[in-house]
């Protein structure tokens, strides 16, 4: 089985600070000074300050100038820089996350009805013929639906997958029971306005505004392992990233990956 390296110092801190927040602090709590925080856990201010960073972006803390760190209220938000399950980021939050499977089945590409059979064939290298898991989920935190998915993943790697899989982290069952090392998703994300299905499904109005998320999920080594049409309600949901004018350049499977599909619509993923 493929390993990847622990996840770096400041972020198992900024993960255990988050736990920390969950259930000692509430919402306007002033929280530990990178002082208190450094000689709790012993670690350099310098770590301490970049674990704080990553919860102030998160919208976990908020900076207030010459006055301190404050705990904001809750927020679900995308990490753009790491994948980390739904079920795990929801509980991390504070939320009590549920996942519905509504659709599960075994077919073929050609037979695929929720997601187009010609971006499948495109990115992820398959042909019409190639056994697929077709999944429907919705995905809900504290009694609400905020995420409904759709996704076509390749039958051949994970052989004997049923529904009940599909109801917690796909992510944790390809790695656990499957081997499979996860390099990423490679993602597009854009503003849509929701249709009346997709409308019925989420629980929302019809053109409400939802941030549609399109990504293809890779092993590590390259190989596309699903592809996935994701709707997250645009009143729930923000994603986050951090832009840096110099950092590491090294690439991943993700960034070099290319589909052998025509150029158009379905080679987006080629970058």
């Amino acid at each position: 089985m493929s390993q990847k390296s622990a996840p770096p110092v400041y972020q198992q801190l900024s993960d255990t600070l988050a736990d920390l927040i969950a259930t000692e602090f509430a919402v306007g709590d002033q929280f530990l000074t990178e002082r208190q925080i450094a000689e709790r856990y012993g670690i350099s201010r310098t770590t301490v300050n970049k674990a704080l960073s990553n919860l102030v972006v998160d919208g976990v803390l908020e900076f207030r100038k010459g006055v301190g760190t404050f705990v904001q209220r809750r927020k679900l938000n995308v990490d753009l820089k790491r994948l980390v399950s739904f079920t795990t980021k929801a509980r991390v939050a504070g939320f009590s996350p549920e996942t519905v499977v509504r659709s599960f089945r075994a077919t073929r590409v050609a037979d695929l009805t929720l997601v187009p059979p010609a971006a499948v064939i495109a990115l992820l290298n398959a042909d019409d013929d190639a056994p697929v898991y077709e999944t429907e989920r919705v995905r809900s935190v504290d009694g609400r639906i905020v995420i409904y998915e759709r996704r076509a993943l390749l039958a051949d790697r994970c052989p004997g997958l049923a529904a009940a899989d599909a109801a917690g982290s796909l992510y944790t069952v390809l790695q656990e029971r499957y081997g499979i090392g996860l390099d990423g998703v490679a993602q597009r994300i854009r503003a849509r306005t929701v249709d009346a299905q997709s409308a019925a499904i989420i629980g929302c109005d019809v053109g409400d505004a939802v941030l549609e998320l399109t990504g293809v999920g890779h092993a590590i080594g390259g190989a596309p392992l699903w592809y996935e049409e994701t709707y997250y309600r645009g009143d729930a949901y923000e994603f986050v990233n951090q832009v840096r004018a110099s950092g590491d350049d090294s690439q991943s499977s993700i960034d070099t990956a290319v589909g052998r599909g025509p150029a158009g619509e379905y080679a987006w993923y080629s970058w």
